[in-house]
């Protein structure tokens, strides 16, 4: 992020922030730092995050093709951790936590690869994220490997993969509150492949049909149950990691190009090529935690000796925070900030004659969690954050479609 905190005062003080663009948004290259490497190199894991924790299941490793094994990332402390979990020995796979910050919060697994030749593996499997213990077990029919996934409003939406030789199409749906699967619209073009959930929308990015790579680009509208095809990426891509910032999709790695490293914009389709000094890789995993794109893991060739166990991280806070700098953009007020409740008063702009003012709120990894609308003439709104994780977010507020004011709120 090329500007953090102006200025902090803790307590009830009013705290001003102030976010600038510099000219981070022509930025082209990347440069990662190294991180704490995996305990063993793996590569094809299930990976997720809660902002405060990288978890990572399964996955082959120099020894096997196949393990079991569950590992946890202290984003603060730069340490891992072995989890006691045992969930069945697989690659390909799916994590994903539903309902992050919460007590209870568990890590699905699923659409793993039980065999060398795709079998999937038939449960889907949890972990508990707190503890690293195993949790329940619950029915996954259909089951695919490789398999694209993404969560939406706690749903988890699966897509795509292979069982076996067959390649499929299929959209899944899980709902973990009843417990239940659904199928949806089908994906235009049979494959394995990976993407992400933004703004209600679902995406798929390239893919492999056992024949060809591709570059299509497929989203899934979560509200008509729709898919649409967009413009192709000028590039195919396959195996790569997906990690959200925003209305952004970082896409790491590439089957062959392995120093492939992409943003793609969800609302404008753009998108962003960078060079790095990341090492090659493919079947690695990422992450977003606070602007910054963790990378680890992965392999260079079919061979479980060439699996990674480094660790990186890059600054890509200025696809959030860049923006053209003609005109700065006032400095937008909160108190308490830092707060341990979760409770902020912002001081609103003067709506002038714009009418309502929009207030949005995205958290470290840019997904909007608040998206609120307050009528002419009020001068405070008091946020309510108190359901949301400890860390950073950014607040802006909107008036005629136009961004008035920034800051930077600190949940404790």
């Amino acid at each position: 992020m090329k500007t953090l905190l102006k200025s902090v005062v803790r307590g009830s003080l009013l705290v001003a922030l102030e976010l600038t663009a510099g000219n981070a948004p022509g930025q082209t290259s990347l440069t990662f730092v190294s991180r704490a490497p995996l305990p063993v190199a793996h590569y094809g894991m299930g990976y997720t995050n809660d902002q405060q924790f990288i978890y990572q299941v399964g996955g082959g490793s120099p020894a096997t093709a196949l393990t079991g094994d569950v590992y946890r990332y202290d984003l603060a402390a730069n340490t891992w951790a072995v989890g006691a979990a045992m969930v069945t020995p697989q690659r390909w796979s799916t994590a994903a936590i539903l309902n992050p910050g919460t007590a209870g919060s568990l890590i699905y697994v699923l659409n793993g690869a039980a065999s060398v030749a795709n079998s999937p593996v038939q449960a889907m499997e949890t972990v508990q994220a707190a503890s690293s213990l195993d949790g329940p077990s619950f029915a996954n029919p259909q089951s695919t490997t490789t398999a694209g996934s993404a969560v939406w409003n706690g749903v988890l939406y699966c897509y795509g993969g292979i069982s076996g030789t067959t390649y499929a199409s299929s959209l899944r749906a899980y709902n973990r509150l009843t417990d239940t699967w659904t199928t949806l619209a089908p994906l235009p073009q049979a494959r394995t492949t990976a993407g992400a959930a933004v703004n209600g929308k679902v995406y798929a990015f390239g893919g492999y049909d056992g024949l060809v790579n591709y570059s299509r680009v497929d989203a899934y509208d979560i509200a008509t149950n729709q898919w649409q095809a967009l413009a192709s990426l000028p590039t195919v891509v396959s195996n790569q990691a997906v990690a959200v910032q925003g209305e952004w999709i970082w896409l790491v790695g590439d089957f062959n190009n392995q120093s492939y490293l992409a943003a793609y914009n969800t609302r404008t389709a753009q998108l962003r090529t960078f060079t790095s000094n990341l090492p090659p890789r493919r079947n690695a995993a990422a992450a977003i935690v606070n602007n910054q794109l963790y990378v680890w893991g992965g392999n260079t060739a079919s061979a479980n000796s060439s699996a990674l166990s480094d660790m990186w991280r890059a600054d890509v806070g200025f696809l959030l925070l860049g923006t053209t700098a003609a005109a700065a953009k006032p400095i937008l007020q909160a108190y308490p900030n830092p707060s341990v409740s979760g409770r902020f008063q912002v001081l609103l702009p003067d709506a002038g004659g714009a009418g309502e003012v929009q207030v949005l709120v995205r958290d470290g990894r840019g997904q909007l969690v608040r998206h609120v609308r307050v009528r002419r003439g009020g001068t405070t709104h008091e946020l309510d954050l108190a359901d949301q994780p400890a860390g950073l977010y950014l607040v802006e507020t909107r008036q005629a479609g136009l961004v008035t004011a920034r800051c930077r709120l600190v949940r404790q």
